[in-house]
């Protein structure tokens, strides 16, 4: 009898490679790294982000604007260090690099720092929040009051993550007649200036956008370095629609949320904010029927992720622009509801 081809003879006997449980194979990972002299005594150069301490250690991210790193000091290894550091020093590390088995997760362990200076990165973003300070892109004067009753809202954000859910959970949940019209983005890498200014230019163009949320979720200081770009800050500030973004999940540091006309602290608070804090809402009351109208679109509907009662609430995607709306003299929001939004200028 012939012998079977060698594709039959794989098919049916097992491989005879060790098969690894998770816990062997990271140890094996963290061998590997422990005894490997090209990653012991390592120096690297690199601006600090997402720095953060507790009585143990000392955590933060090195990077180059394009790839990042975390490390970790000992808290008592820190405080002999000759060094101060903080969001946006540049260091030269010297240190192991070390495999947590544990979290699975490699990171720098510096027994030695230098400190540089003030990095590329921050030194940059400085520079552009003075000069557009001087232009007057923050003043209070330039802030516009969102209507009080919207037909449709605007969101910027990608379409692959959880902000415009929280967004059109917060806006039907007081109120599930406004139209939501989701205008996708990249909003992190070197393409998403580009994509989160073109979606607010799309917006302001579209039809009948009575505002414009910006929005995306919490991520590191470097995922967030898009809204602290003069393309978008430029895209924010030029909008004839009112403009509310929620970055971060952060407190009032990026250039994007100084310019924009209210600044809020979640995506949910910007939903809130839109269809709540102005006047009182009353979903169900004739009014809202009256003042809501369809129209014809070919844009797709985005279903959300639950089902409440009203049949005619409507989330799209749009691709479509159409004329611009322009809305009535820039004038500060009012001074109430402070939970539920932060204005954007800086004091």
């Amino acid at each position: 009898m012939a012998d079977a081809p060698d594709t039959e003879r794989q098919a049916v006997e097992p491989d005879a490679r060790e098969v690894l449980s998770v816990s062997q194979l990271k140890d094996r990972i963290a061998s590997v790294v422990q005894d490997t002299p090209a990653l012991n005594g390592v120096r690297c150069i690199g601006e600090v982000t997402d720095l953060h301490k507790n009585s143990t250690a000392l955590y933060f991210t090195l990077t180059d604007g394009e790839a990042e790193l975390p490390c970790m000091i000992w808290a008592n290894r820190y405080r002999e260090m000759d060094a101060d550091l903080e969001d946006g020093t540049e260091v030269i590390l010297e240190g192991d690099i070390d495999y947590w088995v544990e979290g699975g997760k490699i990171d720098l362990k510096p027994w030695g720092v230098i400190v540089v200076g003030d990095g590329d990165q921050a030194a940059a973003v400085e520079r552009l929040r003075s000069e557009l300070e001087e232009r007057g892109w923050f003043d209070d004067e330039q802030k516009q009051q969102p209507p009080a009753f919207p037909e449709r809202v605007g969101v910027v954000t990608s379409l692959r993550g959880d902000a415009r859910y929280d967004i059109q959970n917060a806006i039907h949940g007081q109120d599930p007649t406004v139209d939501i019209l989701v205008k996708d983005a990249t909003v992190q890498g070197s393409n998403a200036p580009t994509s989160i200014a073109n979606g607010v230019h799309h917006l302001d163009r579209s039809e009948d956008v009575d505002a414009i949320i910006v929005s995306r979720g919490g991520g590191s200081d470097s995922n967030l370095q898009a809204f602290n770009t003069e393309r978008v800050a430029e895209a924010i500030f030029t909008a004839n629609t009112p403009v509310v973004t929620a970055i971060g999940h952060t407190d009032d540091r990026l250039i994007a949320d100084q310019v924009a006309d209210v600044a809020a602290i979640t995506p949910t608070a910007a939903g809130e904010y839109i269809v709540n804090v102005y006047l009182p809402r009353c979903p169900n009351s004739a009014l809202n029927a009256l003042r809501y109208s369809e129209s014809e679109s070919t844009q797709s509907t985005i279903k959300p992720k639950w089902n409440p009662i009203p049949p005619r609430r409507r989330v799209r995607n749009t691709d479509t622009g159409a004329k611009s709306r322009v809305h009535g003299p820039r004038s500060p929001p009012p001074p109430h509801l402070p939970a539920l939004w932060r204005r954007s200028s800086r004091t």
